[in-house]
């Protein structure tokens, strides 16, 4: 199944930091695609330093649940700490989507709920996949975000 995964990062060596979310996710994902490294501004919570952002594309045949932990369990082997919603992290992985499963449960939210407003999500994926599309919304090269 296809996933989709978001990476960002604003603490430490930011780049250091996504590249080895990425080798942690080739242990995961077959037929990996990575994007380009974008900077972008925080979005909400306290006054933080920019991110580094990509995005993942590979190939799953786990339970997007078990796949949801997988990524939980990657962020705490980096040592991110939860503490302020939406503060600083050493790395943030969100699954996007999973082929096109809709998902609404206490712990995971299919597509992921905030992914097509936001344009450090959309622009690296775009730049690898073209015609990626998010179940209930369509096209992510028609979202508009970009205008």
């Amino acid at each position: 199944m296809k996933a989709v995964i978001a990476l960002g990062s604003n603490l430490e060596n930011r780049k250091l930091n996504l590249d080895i979310a990425v080798t942690k996710l080739e242990e995961l994902l077959t037929n990996l695609i990575v994007s380009k490294y974008i900077e972008s501004k925080a979005v909400g919570g306290p006054v933080q330093p920019d991110y580094l952002n990509a995005v993942v594309i590979g190939e799953s045949n786990l339970e997007p649940e078990t796949l949801l932990m997988n990524l939980l369990d990657i962020e705490d082997q980096m040592g991110r700490v939860r503490g302020i919603k939406w503060g600083p992290r050493i790395i943030d992985l969100d699954l996007i989507i999973f082929g096109d499963h809709i998902v609404d449960s206490k712990n995971l939210k299919l597509p992921h709920p905030l992914a097509s407003s936001r344009d450090f999500v959309i622009k690296p994926w775009l730049s690898i996949d073209p015609d990626g599309a998010i179940p209930g919304v369509g096209a992510i090269k028609n979202l508009g975000i970009f205008k």
